[in-house]
């Protein structure tokens, strides 16, 4: 059985990657925008720039907390209050890119 930062891991990767296409592809056939400020100008700008940092801060997010649950886990420290919020936190990591994606498809599929 997968350890559960192994599977918010790669929950949190593949919802940002489903984000980073669903933007991608809105943008270029649907005639979408990037919601995020910081990101606005590259998609019309740079595209290829957009999805290294778009990807990069995916990773980055998916690896920061695999790294917390693995070391809360091998630690020998009473840490629940800290697993409680490190799994409220991926939970809700894990839910907003699900209600983002999910916002990206209905803008392109215009539903």
């Amino acid at each position: 059985m997968p350890r559960k930062e192994i599977t918010f891991f790669f929950a949190i990767v593949f919802l940002g990657v489903l984000d980073w296409l669903t933007t991608v592809s809105g943008v270029l056939f649907f005639g979408a925008s990037e919601v995020n400020p910081l990101l606005t100008g590259l998609t019309q700008t740079n595209l290829l720039l957009f999805s290294i940092a778009k990807l990069f801060a995916v990773l980055l997010a998916g690896f920061a907390f695999y790294k917390a649950g693995a070391l809360i886990r091998i630690s020998k420290a009473d840490w629940h209050f800290t697993n409680m919020f490190l799994n409220g936190s991926c939970s809700m990591t894990v839910l907003a890119l699900t209600a983002i994606v999910t916002s990206n498809m209905v803008a392109i599929l215009k539903v």
